[in-house]
């Protein structure tokens, strides 16, 4: 492992340390890239709402800022990346983009923390045997990945699936097959296999390596340490290899185009297109 595109900062409320102590300890690593993706700022349309676990609008300058000046301070020694971690939710998504277009981010990944937006569905790692949420999560997650803005698909195994293993199973062939179409990766998530969740699923795996995708380890670095575990990612390239899959060592990254709205998206369902159901989400946040 020599580049990891995932990691947070402070300003999501739940990482800790200095973005250059990441950056240290990237280079100890022998890293020669490292991108930072902490959760986007969103717009909501809720009155008083606002999630807890994503840096505010106001903050995103100073993110953009402090970067800037490590990849000049850094730049003969490791190449930086400024991105973000973001959701699709398709009503909210125009004027995120339009905020964004503001700043000089050099990718976007995408993670599907919630299905519709967090105030009218459900958060996505709470465990369901719903057929219809699977389905829902899959399309709203290949109509993002179509838009061509995004760079890879975080954990995407996130969706903790309980019901029909056939299900599942063709779920997973879809989002296979479709993102080897995108030319896109999927990461294997560190830190969700360090803390023993429910991802990465080693059925979903199963299916990547049959299926023959393009893998890259992703750290999700929420401390600097995480950053570069080196018996951790010896663990999960064993576990990968024994899969028939090699992770990549680097990611071409996609840039963030100005109106990506006007771009030709598959239309997946009128719950995708519309923001969903008039339920409340659920408590829960992600990592």
């Amino acid at each position: 492992m020599i580049a990891n595109y995932h990691t947070h900062t402070p300003r999501c409320n739940h990482a800790d340390g200095r973005e250059e102590r990441y950056v240290l300890r990237a280079m100890e690593g022998g890293f020669t890239e490292l991108g930072f993706s902490d959760h986007t700022p969103y717009f909501f349309d809720e009155p008083g709402y606002y999630s807890s676990f994503r840096m505010r609008p106001e903050q995103l300058e100073d993110y953009v800022a402090t970067l800037l000046e490590l990849r000049k301070s850094y730049s003969d020694r490791i190449k930086l990346f400024i991105g973000l971690e973001t959701e699709y939710y398709p009503r909210l998504f125009p004027r995120l983009l339009e905020f964004l277009g503001q700043f000089p981010l050099d990718y976007l990944i995408l993670g599907q923390h919630a299905l519709y937006n967090e105030t009218e569905g459900i958060f996505s790692p709470r465990p369901t045997s719903d057929q219809r949420l699977l389905d829902q999560y899959r399309g709203q997650s290949l109509e993002a990945l179509e838009s061509g803005l995004f760079s890879y698909f975080a954990h995407p195994d996130l969706f903790c699936f309980t019901g029909d293993p056939k299900a599942y199973e063709r779920h997973v062939r879809i989002i296979c097959r479709r993102v080897m179409e995108l030319g896109l990766p999927l990461e294997f998530n560190l830190l969700g296999y360090s803390e023993g969740k429910h991802y990465p699923d080693p059925v979903f795996w199963r299916i990547v390596g049959e299926e023959g995708c393009q893998v890259v380890l992703g750290s999700d670095a929420h401390r600097p340490a995480d950053t570069w575990n080196p018996t951790l990612i010896a663990r999960a390239e064993a576990l990968l290899s024994g899969f028939g899959i090699t992770p990549v060592d680097t990611v071409s990254l996609r840039p963030l185009h100005p109106r990506p709205q006007e771009r030709g998206t598959r239309q997946t369902s009128p719950a995708c297109r519309g923001g969903g159901p008039p339920s409340r989400a659920v408590e829960g946040s992600p990592q």
